[in-house]
């Protein structure tokens, strides 16, 4: 009988294993250690300790590394990148990562955890770090790129902005000259139209340095990822794709989206199937109006339609999960929107394991003024008592979420221990209440003024249960 390989021990606590396999990009062409490595805020105020271009990587004259103006083969061991590294190395907490470290001390299972535990299984640990020179240089091979080929995207989400979605151009222009609170005028900025040193939202365009070097990357890879702007309207997506499957390398490949599920090219199904594996986030953040609401101009019949279309159609290698943006808005009616999803029946979308059969979630940063830790402290109580009248029916239902080659091999007492199930939802709830941002309730609340009046919606309608919040 063969003895089974011990799990390596990580080299400190604050490691993290993605500054060794991955870089990520912004849809202006800036690159990060990673997408929650962002240059959102992360405090109670627009100060400089959080906010300003935190872990975007920089040249060593200071500079955002733009792929417009920089290459990521030189950006990987730029000064910026082995500093990130050395710092894990010796258990200190790199800027760039204050956020996992935040959510971890509220208890949430950060994307430093599971992106560390994912990549483990695939990559030889002790190998990378017996690799990294003194300096924190490492071998050119990057196996995990997420790519965001500009801003394309059909929709306005009410957490997004014009950095990120095309969508919000019309409804910027529009609301951000009305804006009268100097911290929300800040926060809500769009300097230069996404043209600062040297970034633009068509980077991918015309830069045959970045598809060299991108495609030389290709044998190295074991995933991709894509998201947006909109990934599922973008052209280069699709070359991407079709390349692989001419150069054969398709079928070592994982793909991993976020996408919001709109609509899609005939023949995607089709292309997945060359793939070794397909991932597949819908970014959906609640349910019927509150979901349109959020997600504008979305339509929930739409939406809906789109869940029973991948839980059917995707092919046999692709699995399916929620992509649930936590926030002020939607984090009261969670409960709903997990209740909703297991009473559908689906046979594919977060079955056991991912989110125990529940929803898969992340934390809105930006803005900062729809960060759940905004919430005014009567109203976290009343989220926290929702909650803990939910589980119940949760527990007692819990076998909706095991898809059939499951049922029987998972007991109850592990999905009730699943880091993803409840002890997700209690974390989510910890970190809510571990800080208080209330300050940021006025700015809150002229935002979603501003946004009803431009789109003709109601926040009190819409969430009944939130129209009090303001009122302090």
């Amino acid at each position: 009988m063969k003895t089974p390989t011990p799990t390596p021990k990580l080299p400190s606590e604050t490691f993290c294993i993605l500054p060794w396999v991955h870089l990520s990009t912004r849809p202006d062409g800036s690159m990060r250690v990673c997408c929650t490595a962002n240059a959102s805020s992360v405090g109670p105020t627009n100060d400089k300790q959080h906010g300003g271009m935190v872990g975007i990587l920089k040249t060593d004259e200071g500079k955002p590394a733009n792929l417009n103006v920089s290459d990521f083969q030189s950006s990987w061991n730029s000064t910026y990148m082995r500093n990130v590294r050395k710092q894990m190395l010796n258990g200190e907490q790199p800027p760039s990562c204050i956020k996992c470290y935040k959510e971890e001390a509220a208890g949430h299972n950060s994307k430093r955890m599971w992106e560390t535990a994912y990549w483990m299984e695939r990559t030889d640990l002790n190998q990378l770090v017996a690799d990294t020179a003194e300096d924190g240089s490492v071998p050119p091979k990057l196996n995990y790129i997420d790519l965001r080929f500009g801003t394309k995207c059909q929709l306005a989400c009410v957490m997004c902005s014009p950095h990120d979605s095309s969508g919000w151009i019309k409804d910027w222009q529009a609301i951000h000259p009305k804006i009268e609170n100097p911290t929300l005028k800040q926060t809500t900025l769009w300097a230069n139209k996404g043209s600062t040193n040297g970034s633009s939202y068509n980077w991918h365009k015309n830069n045959p340095v970045f598809w060299q070097q991108f495609y030389e990357q290709i044998p190295n890879m074991q995933q991709l990822y894509f998201a947006g702007g909109e990934s599922l309207i973008i052209e280069e997506h699709y070359e991407i794709l079709e390349e692989c499957i001419r150069q054969g390398h398709a079928k070592n490949l994982e793909l991993r989206y976020n996408s919001n599920g709109v609509e899609w090219r005939d023949d995607l199904f089709d292309l997945w199937k060359q793939f070794k594996l397909v991932r597949f986030h819908y970014s959906v953040d609640s349910i019927e109006e509150m979901n349109d609401y959020i997600r504008y101009p979305s339509k929930w019949e739409r939406t809906a339609e789109v869940f029973h279309i991948l839980d059917t159609q995707t092919p046999s290698n692709t699995e399916v999960t929620v992509a649930c943006a936590v926030q002020a808005l939607n984090i009261y009616y969670i409960p709903d929107f997990i209740k909703w999803k297991l009473e559908q029946g689906f046979k594919k979308i977060n079955m056991w394991p991912f989110g125990a059969g529940g929803v898969n979630y992340h934390f809105v940063y930006h803005p900062p003024h729809l960060n759940v830790k905004v919430l005014p402290v009567w109203f976290k109580d009343e989220c926290r008592k929702k909650y803990e009248e939910f589980y119940p029916w949760w527990e007692s239902n819990w076998e909706k979420g095991i898809p059939e080659w499951h049922k029987g091999k998972v007991t109850y007492e592990q999905w009730r221990n699943a880091s993803y199930g409840i002890s997700r939802l209690e974390g989510m709830l910890k970190f809510m209440e571990s800080e208080d941002w209330s300050v940021r309730l006025p700015e809150m609340k002229e935002f979603l003024d501003l946004c009803d009046a431009q789109r003709g919606n109601s926040f009190a309608e819409t969430f009944p249960e939130m129209k009090e919040i303001f009122n302090v």
